[in-house]
């Protein structure tokens, strides 16, 4: 009797759990035609009173350009135990330009920005009473058995140059924040020259040039976050990550001169194909205005940004390469114009 009971009571819970009690409900609808009135998501533009609806950027950027393994002397005799010279790094003034246009399906847009920046930092140090100072890089068939060590320089000039196209949409996610999510294409060439000299108290000297060109083309996708304090004002956040498969072309000439004026030389190069992680990060303040009757539209922001390019630094040594990374930071600052 006990069983029957069990029995039906498992039939029962079943019966329940496949049933249809929902079918007199609507279908969900798994795609909205242009004819529905819904507000997930609205568009937040910024739109204008226009036909056009176009826009053009223009950034002052001020940043410092950094790379690990750019030492060129070693200091084994310092108070403070062995040390490195490092370069003395600058910070540079480069720009951005950009194209966008407000495409009238959904509210979605394109947009293509372009970037350029231009650093040389260099440095230098002298000490003929430092028997201890050595050259950072390894150099064949010249070392500190041919002399001592009096003076070291280094020297190292970057160009980069940077594309991006992005698809992408700004919503609305609540009265006051936006978010805007994208996705693109982004190319990127940034050549790099490094020199490196070191000389010897006999009149002796040997240097180093190493080059090293990078291109590379691949997807990105991210973010760009709004925090509306009024209709005007407003914090934002931008976060993207890139992954650009492109060639590495490597130079490497070894040159050493001995004290009678005698040269000889040493060249290497290898070219890699690989990936290039890239990150960005950026923070800042905003201002957004509409005049003549909301036909135009103009945006200001300050904000300081972070870029990662991941292990990009592959400079042959005497043995591999470099494997560290490439920083650009800085203050940027924005203005955009719709028409």
């Amino acid at each position: 009797m006990k069983r029957s009971w069990m029995l039906a009571f498992f039939l029962g819970v079943m019966g329940f759990a496949f049933a249809h009690p929902h079918d007199n409900q609507p279908k969900p609808i798994l795609y909205y035609s242009d004819g529905c009135d819904i507000k997930i998501t609205p568009n937040a533009g910024p739109r204008i009173e226009g036909d056009w609806n176009a826009f053009l950027t223009a950034d002052f950027i001020y940043w410092t350009v950094r790379q690990g393994g750019m030492s060129y002397a070693i200091n084994a005799a310092g108070p403070n135990g062995v040390s490195v010279c490092n370069l003395n790094w600058d910070w540079d003034p480069g720009f951005k330009l950009g194209f966008g246009f407000n495409l009238p399906h959904d509210g979605w847009d394109i947009f293509a920005e372009y970037t350029w920046i231009q650093t040389s930092p260099s440095d230098s140090t002298q000490d003929r009473a430092n028997p201890g100072m050595t050259p950072y890089w390894e150099m064949r068939g010249f070392d500190e058995k041919q002399g001592t060590f009096v003076k070291f320089k280094a020297d190292w000039d970057v160009h980069y140059n940077n594309v991006t196209v992005d698809l992408g949409r700004n919503a609305y996610l609540s009265q006051y924040m936006k978010l805007r999510l994208f996705a693109g294409l982004q190319a990127a060439w940034i050549n790099q020259d490094y020199t490196a000299q070191f000389d010897l108290d006999t009149g002796a000297y040997g240097k180093l040039k190493a080059d090293q060109d990078f291109w590379g083309i691949g997807l990105r996708t991210g973010l760009n976050n709004s925090f509306q304090f009024t209709k005007n004002f407003s914090f934002f956040t931008d976060l993207y990550l890139a992954f650009l498969w492109g060639k590495f072309d490597l130079d490497r000439h070894n040159s050493r001169t001995d004290s009678h004026g005698k040269t000889y030389t040493q060249k290497t190069d290898a070219n890699l194909w690989t990936e290039e992680p890239v990150a960005d990060i950026a923070a800042g303040f905003r201002y957004d205005g509409w005049f003549a009757e909301n036909r135009f539209h103009c945006l200001l922001q300050v904000g300081w940004e972070h870029q990662l390019w991941i292990l990009h630094n592959k400079l042959i040594q005497a043995k591999g390469y470099h494997t560290v990374d490439l920083i650009l930071q800085g203050l940027t600052i924005k203005a955009r114009l719709d028409f």
